[in-house]
Formats: structure tokens, sequence, C-alpha cells
């Protein structure tokens, strides 16, 4: 079976609940070294979907960095790389966990929580395309007040260097109100010139049209005026777990370099999740 029909089949049917499967061979790690430690958590990393799906959060921020800084020896290296929070998962293999605890961080677990191991393609976005996929990211989320009940897997986390800010209380469609990527403030609403362009490196699942980004994206997939660049490595494909593997092992080896999470993603208006106290 491959790894990603495992991942799926394990998505859906594994029940959220402690203790291994009997009998059940997917409880086997993911990698040959699961128990070697990839760096350090500076702080209590949450799962639960509110957390990966309407906030802020470290190892989806971890991942995005990663994607961003995949292409950086080449030609065209990306300015920002996205991850959608559907992509953080809490099930793992055998057991169900709402939280990684501050500290060391296991190669098995991180690739538990990345389970689904896509592709990550960096491409040429316009404007209008980066402004309405942030929209679509934000489309979902809840104005604050209301309970975060079903929050969408579409809502993206970004690499270090990009600022996005959304108001949950104007319509869908116009709730980003302020946009940086790095030294380029993007126009709002964006200007109409298809000449500008972002390089943008994503899981292939959204570029794809996974989450809802299909109208968004279009063929840009295989548009090679668009330069789709598949990131790889000497041993192959580099899917999004194996790039975030390397992150973490380059950037935050040490309790001094530790995993934190940011304020990328500024809310205004927007229900946010309480941060429980782990034990």
């Amino acid at each position: 079976m491959s790894r990603s029909l495992t991942a799926v089949l394990l998505a859906v049917a594994l029940a959220p609940a402690p203790g291994c499967l009997q009998y059940n061979d997917q409880c086997q790690p993911l990698v040959a070294d699961p128990e070697s430690t990839l760096g350090y958590l500076g702080e209590d990393v949450f799962l639960d979907r509110p957390y990966a799906r309407h906030d802020n959060n470290a190892l989806g921020q971890l991942a995005a960095d990663a994607f961003r800084h995949a292409e950086d020896a080449s030609k065209a290296p990306a300015e920002l790389g996205i991850i959608n929070g559907g992509s953080l998962r809490a099930e793992g293999l055998c057991v169900t966990r709402t939280s990684i605890p501050k500290g060391p961080l296991k190669n098995g677990l991180l690739h538990e929580v990345l389970l689904f191991e896509n592709s990550v393609v960096t491409v040429n976005l316009t404007e209008q395309q980066l402004v309405a996929m942030f929209e679509h990211a934000a489309a979902g989320l809840y104005l604050e007040g209301q309970p975060i009940l079903f929050p969408s897997g579409a809502f993206l986390h970004v690499s270090e260097g990009t600022s996005v800010r959304v108001d949950c209380s104007r319509p869908v469609g116009s709730r980003v109100v302020g946009l940086q990527v790095n030294a380029r403030a993007v126009p709002l609403p964006a200007r109409a010139d298809a000449s500008i362009v972002y390089r943008v490196a994503m899981p292939d699942f959204l570029l794809e049209g996974g989450d809802g980004y299909d109208t968004i994206f279009g063929d840009a997939a295989t548009d090679l005026s668009r330069n789709p660049v598949t990131a790889s490595t000497a041993e192959g494909k580099a899917t999004d777990a194996n790039l975030a593997e390397a992150h973490m092992r380059s950037n935050h080896s040490t309790e001094n370099r530790a995993l934190r999470e940011a304020g990328r993603i500024i809310f205004e208006n927007c229900a946010r999740p309480a941060r429980p106290v782990v034990p």
C-alpha cells in the first residue's frame, strides 16, 4: 500500500482514542529512525483542529519555512512558503495527540503530524492569485465570540517574512486587510497587472486544486510559463515531511534555537482558540 493511500486511510479510519490497534501493521514507524531527535520545541504545540486551522501554529510555520527555502540554490527561489492547516494531523499512527510538549521533537512524531507526504512545488502566482489565495484561506474563519466548530483545512500557514492581517468582521472575499511578502507590500485590492508575480512554494495537493483552491490556481501546476519546479534531493522527490525534517535539524537543533510560534497571521475580530495548560 502506498504511503499516500495509507495516510488517507489512517486519517479517516483511526478512532480518536489512545492505544495501539492490535495486529494493525499501520502502527509501524513511518521512518527508519523514529526516535532520533530532530531539534527542540520552545513551547507546547497544539494539534486539535482549532489550533491547526484557525490560529498560528509552530509546526505549520516550520513546514512553510522549509518549503520557502527548498529552492534557495536555484535561479528562481521561492519568496514565500505556505501549507494548509489540514495537512497537520493529530491522529498519528497508534494514538491521537492533542498536543506535543515543549522539548525534544522526535523524527517519527513529525512524520505522523505531516502524514500525507505531499510533493512540494514552487510556482509563479500573479498578484491577483496571491490575494485570492489568502482570501480563500480566511473565508472559513469564525467571527469573534463564535465557537470554532468546523475550521477549514484551507487555512494557510506562511513562512517567515510574510504577514497576513485578516478582519473577520468583513465580508468573505474582502477579509484580508494587510499583506506583506518579505519587503513587498501587496496592494489591496490587487492590481490586475499579470506581469507582477510571486514565487510561492506549496504542497502539490493545493496547487492541484485541493481544499477548494482549484478556481484560484487553475492550470498553474502544468503551465510552463509559471515555471513550476518540484523540490527534490539527491535521493529523489522531497516531500513536505522530509523538507520539514531537514529544516528542523538545520535550524532548531538545540534548546537555544528551539522552534517557537510567531504571529505571522494577525487576527482582528476573529474567534481564537483558548490555549490549554499542558501538565
